[in-house]
C-alpha cells in the first residue's frame, strides 16, 4: 500500500513539474540494461548498467543507496554465463552509484556493476552463451555487446554499444527501443599451435603494411614448422624423382588447400557452428587428409609392385612407376594441406573483430603467399639435392640399389604416413 501510495504522489508531482524540465528520454517508467562482455583467453568481464528512470528510480532508491554492492550481487543471480552448457559463477568486482537529476526535481538512478567469471576450459573454442533476466517484467532497453581481447569471436552481437552504456539514446530508436536479452559468441581461443598474434592497428599505411607483413612472416615461418604438407611433399619429390615444375606445382596445391582450410573454418566459426564446431572440424579434416594420402600411398606401392620388373633396367633419368599424373598430384597437395592453421584463422577472426573484414581476406592470402614461396623454396632444393645425391651414389656400386629402391620407399613412406594421419583423426573423434 505504501508503494502504491508513493507511486500516487509521484505522479501528481511529475504532472505539476514545470515543463523545462527534461524526462527520461524512454519514459518515466523504464528500466534499462546494457550488458558489455569482454572474452579474454582465461576469464569473461562483464560491464553491467542499470539505467532506472524517475519512477522506478524513487521506488528503488532507498534499498539500492543503502547497499550498491549487495546490489550488484543480487542483479549476478539474474545475469546467467555459460560456456557450452556449463553455467560460469559471475563474481561482483565493482560497483558505482549515481543519480542522475531527472524531471519535476526528480533524480534518476544509475547503477555499474563490474563481474568477472573465469573460463576454466580447455577446449579450443567453446560457446559462450549469456543471458539477462533482472526486471523481465519491467519496460526499457537492453542492450548486449560483446568483443574479445586476446580472442577472436563469431558472434552476431555488436562490439560496440550504440547508446554508450546507455548515456545517449538514438533518438531514431527511441520509439522502438532495442531489446535484446541474450546472445551467443563462438570464442576461438589461442591453443598451443597457435603464435602470440597482435594485429597492428590498421587506420593508416604503415599500420596495413605491417600486417601484411606480420602475416607474410607467419606463413613462412607456418612452412618451416613440422607438419602433414611438408613431409608429404618431402617424401614424393625425394622418392619419385619428381621435377622441379612437379616440385612448383606440388607446393602450390598445398599453400592453396590450407589457405582453402582457413577461410572454410573461418565460415564454421562466424556462422555460430550450428553444424558442426570448429574444434571439431580439425578431425574431420584430418580424416579426410589421411584417406586421400592413404588412397595415393596404396596407388603408389601397387604401381611399384606391377612394375618393379620393368623398371629394374630402366635409365635413371627416366620417371619411375611411381610418378604421379597432374590430378593425383593437385589431390596429394590438397591432402597435405587440407587441415587450417590455427595461426591463419587467428589473424582473419581478429582482422573481423576490428570490423575490418576485407582485409582479414588480404592476410589470410599474405599467410598463404608466404606458405607457398617458402614450400617452393624447399621442394626446389631437395630436387636439386636428390639429383646431386644420386649422382654421387651411382658413382659407386654398392649405393646403386638405394637409388633403384627410392621410388618403392616413397610409396611405402606415403602409406605409411596416410595410415598415421587416418588412426590419429580416428582416435580423435571418437575420443
Amino acid at each position: 500500500m505504501r508503494r502504491w501510495r508513493s507511486a500516487l504522489l509521484l505522479g501528481i508531482a511529475l504532472t505539476l513539474a514545470p515543463a523545462a524540465a527534461d524526462a527520461h528520454p524512454l519514459g518515466n517508467f523504464t528500466i534499462n540494461h546494457y550488458l558489455g562482455i569482454v572474452v579474454r583467453p582465461d576469464v569473461v568481464l562483464l560491464d553491467y548498467v542499470v539505467d532506472m528512470a524517475e519512477i522506478p528510480a524513487f521506488q528503488e532508491r532507498p534499498a539500492i543507496e543503502a547497499d550498491p554492492a549487495r546490489a550488484c550481487r543480487d542483479l549476478a543471480d539474474g545475469i546467467r554465463v555459460r560456456l557450452d552448457g556449463r553455467r560460469l559463477i559471475a563474481t561482483p568486482t565493482t560497483d558505482r552509484l549515481a543519480f542522475p537529476p531527472g524531471q519535476g526535481g526528480l533524480d534518476t538512478l544509475r547503477l555499474e556493476c563490474g563481474y568477472r567469471a573465469e573460463l576454466g576450459t580447455r577446449a579450443s573454442s567453446p560457446v559462450l552463451d549469456v543471458e539477462d533476466l533482472n526486471h523481465a517484467d519491467r519496460i526499457g532497453w537492453r542492450e548486449i555487446v560483446a568483443r574479445g581481447e586476446g580472442t577472436a569471436l563469431g558472434t552476431t552481437l555488436p562490439s560496440e554499444s550504440v547508446t554508450a552504456r546507455l548515456t545517449a539514446y538514438p533518438q531514431s530508436l527511441v520509439a522502438s527501443p532495442l531489446d535484446v536479452r541474450s546472445g551467443a559468441a563462438r570464442v576461438m581461443l589461442p591453443t598451443r599451435d597457435a603464435l602470440p598474434i597482435a594485429i597492428p592497428a590498421p587506420d593508416d599505411a604503415v599500420g596495413v603494411l605491417a600486417a601484411l607483413l606480420l602475416a607474410l612472416g607467419l606463413g613462412a615461418f607456418h612452412a618451416l614448422t613440422p607438419g602433414h604438407g611438408k613431409t608429404v611433399l618431402a617424401a614424393y619429390l625425394v622418392g619419385t624423382r619428381g621435377t622441379r615444375r612437379q616440385a612448383l606445382f606440388l607446393a602450390l596445391s598445398v599453400a592453396l588447400s590450407h589457405t582453402a582450410g582457413v577461410l572454410g573454418l573461418a565460415v564454421l566459426t562466424l556462422a555460430g557452428s550450428a553444424v558442426l564446431a570448429p574444434e571439431r572440424a580439425y578431425p574431420y579434416l584430418s580424416t579426410a587428409s589421411g584417406t586421400l594420402v592413404v588412397a595415393l600411398g596404396a596407388w603408389m606401392v601397387g604401381m611399384r609392385v606391377r612394375h618393379a620388373h620393368a623398371h629394374r633396367h630402366a635409365h635413371e633419368h627416366e620417371r619411375p612407376a611411381t610418378a604421379l599424373g597432374w590430378r593425383s598430384l593437385a589431390a596429394l597437395g590438397l591432402a597435405g594441406g587440407l587441415v587450417p592453421s590455427a595461426s591463419a584463422l587467428v589473424l582473419l577472426l581478429g582482422a573481423i573483430s576490428l570490423h575490418r573484414s576485407e582485409l582479414g581476406l588480404v592476410l589470410v592470402l599474405t599467410f598463404g603467399v608466404g606458405m607457398a614461396t617458402v614450400l617452393v623454396g624447399v621442394g626446389q632444393a631437395l630436387v636439386g639435392a636428390r639429383g646431386l645425391a644420386e649422382r654421387r651414389l651411382a658413382e659407386h656400386g654398392r649405393f646403386r640399389a638405394v637409388v633403384a629402391a627410392a621410388p618403392s620407399l616413397a610409396a611405402v613412406t606415403v602409406l605409411l604416413l596416410g595410415l598415421g594421419m587416418t588412426a590419429q583423426s580416428l582416435a580423435a573423434l571418437l575420443g
